[in-house]
């Protein structure tokens, strides 16, 4: 009996140990459970952020003004504007393995060929949003075009210009209510693109992949270029 009472002390013991053990594993466990709502929030902030700013499947910031070939610019003073490529452009193209930006110093003019995108072997004209002396480009996107990818509007830039003639160019440019109805223009014309199927994948609620034009058929680039970048493929 004496050692059959020891063995269930020790037994009780050892259950209470494993309790306390716990607890104490348990409070820091807690504590990080709790800190969750703050990513949460952060989080929250972030899509809150883009409210209204969506048009179809693409981002369409009201801060930035865009040319009908899918290049943007932002007016950061009287002269000097930053100029890039929107995130229906990267969506379209996919990967992309080397941007050829103009020179600084250089002049670019609405509407004309100003940089170009190399996707595989073919390379890709994008047309300026306005007139201008380009006085800084992005060298990080010549290193890594990804960047474009995760930040269209943002780090993945191209280059800065001093613009010849801000007032009038911005007024042949597209903002706010009418940028996103174009958007959501090209998000429709896109989507009769595709095959029956993935259209209506996609109209459920379903994202495109990166690189819309590869379930297109190939020989269709020369098309997609005249019709959303509003310039010629070259094949390389």
């Amino acid at each position: 009996m004496p050692n059959d009472l020891f063995t269930m002390y020790a037994a009780k013991s050892a259950e209470y140990l494993i309790a306390v053990i716990f607890l104490m594993l348990f409070i820091p466990f807690w504590r990080f459970v709790s800190g969750r709502p703050i990513a949460q929030g952060a989080m929250r902030a972030v899509a809150d952020r883009w409210i209204g700013q969506l048009a179809g499947w693409f981002a369409v910031p009201d801060h930035v003004y865009f040319h009908p070939g899918h290049a943007w610019a932002r007016f950061d003073d009287s002269q000097l504007v930053t100029v890039g490529m929107d995130d229906f452009a990267q969506k379209l193209v996919g990967d992309i393995s080397a941007i050829s930006l103009p020179a600084p110093d250089s002049r670019v003019g609405q509407g004309e060929t100003a940089w170009s995108l190399i996707s595989g072997a073919k390379a890709i004209d994008m047309l300026s949003p306005l007139d201008g002396t380009v006085v800084a480009v992005n060298d990080r996107v010549k290193e890594s075009p990804d960047i474009v990818r995760h930040d269209p509007y943002g780090d993945g830039w191209l280059f800065k210009v001093k613009a010849a003639r801000p007032r009038a160019n911005r007024n042949q440019l597209l903002s706010g209510t009418r940028a996103k109805q174009w958007m959501e223009s090209a998000t429709d014309a896109i989507q009769g693109m595709l095959s029956p199927e993935l259209g209506l994948v996609l109209q459920d609620g379903g994202v495109p992949i990166q690189g819309i034009a590869r379930t297109l058929d190939a020989e269709k680039w020369d098309g997609l270029c005249k019709q959303f970048f509003l310039t010629e493929v070259r094949h390389d």
